[in-house]
């Protein structure tokens, strides 16, 4: 089996465990969760049933005490909510597949642990992609604000391949709510695959009055910088949602969009991509005033849709 992965710097250790903490420590207030870095922190493995090879997981401490982790694996989903969740495995399962040592183990502080695993298919593996996740989980709860005893735990995605992969990605639509309290973007997406697929790009919110047209926009470079200015009319950049969606699935991915517009009209540029697949759009949106009822002398939706058209 052919694992694809990087070995992070130690600065990279610190990054890869602060966005596991926020996006893998379930229903755990960051704050509380375990303090520890994990490389590579996801591994996509291709499975051969005639060999087996071990693989290895590294795991740091950087917190200033020692912690005790148990390990375990888990198959799972992502439910209707884009959470991820854990579900009973069967005989093709990948979480049965994998044989990991050691299952328990102490860190000192600023120490390191590597895990190593491989992965012995039971049974022929079906076509596609399987999925399993190792979950590290501290041995002494930690004890909150409120005097409650909480376990903390991280993830580490595998996902393991068999035969042809195919990532097939659908957009059914794109839509922008701008009336309720919330302004996001919904991304209605099917996948007609057999492995996950992904959202990646950037969207920017233009002034419509000054929107050139969705052929003539190009992804704004340099956007991460603290100094970065954007283009005249536009407001706001950011990343497209990149939550994976799984085979034969559809999902809706909202992206909130956090920046604060007055009543107008606007455009939400999208320069991404879907698993290969670009996609290169120009929404019309408005925002309404407070009374939720526009000015007379403002074009409607449907007006400033047709006018974009005619760019």
């Amino acid at each position: 089996m052919k694992v694809k992965n990087t070995i992070p710097t130690l600065k990279k250790f610190s990054q890869i465990a602060l966005s596991l903490l926020a996006a893998l420590a379930l229903d755990i207030p960051s704050a509380i969760a375990i303090n520890i870095g994990v490389s590579p922190p996801r591994l996509e493995v291709k499975i051969n049933s005639n060999k087996t090879r071990s693989e290895t997981i590294r795991v740091l401490n950087l917190a200033s005490t020692a912690v005790t982790l148990k390990a375990s694996v888990k198959s799972w989903i992502i439910n209707e909510d884009n959470k991820t969740q854990d579900i009973a495995s069967n005989e093709q399962s990948l979480d049965q597949w994998i044989v990991f040592t050691p299952s328990q183990f102490t860190i000192p502080a600023g120490g390191a642990q590597t895990i190593r695993f491989a992965i012995r298919p039971k049974v022929q593996p079906q076509p596609g992609e399987h999925r399993a996740m190792l979950y590290l989980q501290e041995v002494s709860p930690v004890k909150s604000s409120r005097g409650v005893r909480v376990v903390s735990r991280l993830g580490v995605v595998i996902y393991g391949y068999v035969g042809e992969i195919k990532r097939i990605g659908v957009l059914n639509s794109l839509t922008v709510d701008a009336k309720s309290n919330t302004l996001k973007a919904v991304f209605d997406i099917t996948n007609k695959g057999n492995a996950y697929i992904r959202l990646s790009g950037q969207y920017a919110i233009w002034s419509a009055a000054k929107y050139p047209g969705y052929e003539a926009t190009k992804p704004i470079a340099n956007t991460g910088k603290p100094d970065a200015k954007l283009p005249d009319s536009v407001l706001d950049v950011g990343s497209l949602p990149s939550s994976p969606v799984l085979p034969d699935s559809t999902r809706k991915l909202n992206l909130a969009i956090t920046k604060t517009l007055p009543p107008g009209n606007y455009v939400l540029d999208i320069n991404g991509e879907l698993s290969g697949v670009p996609i290169d759009k120009g929404i019309p949106f408005t925002v309404p005033a407070a009374n939720n009822n526009q000015s007379e002398n403002k074009p409607s939706a449907r007006n400033l849709r047709n006018s974009l058209r005619r760019k």
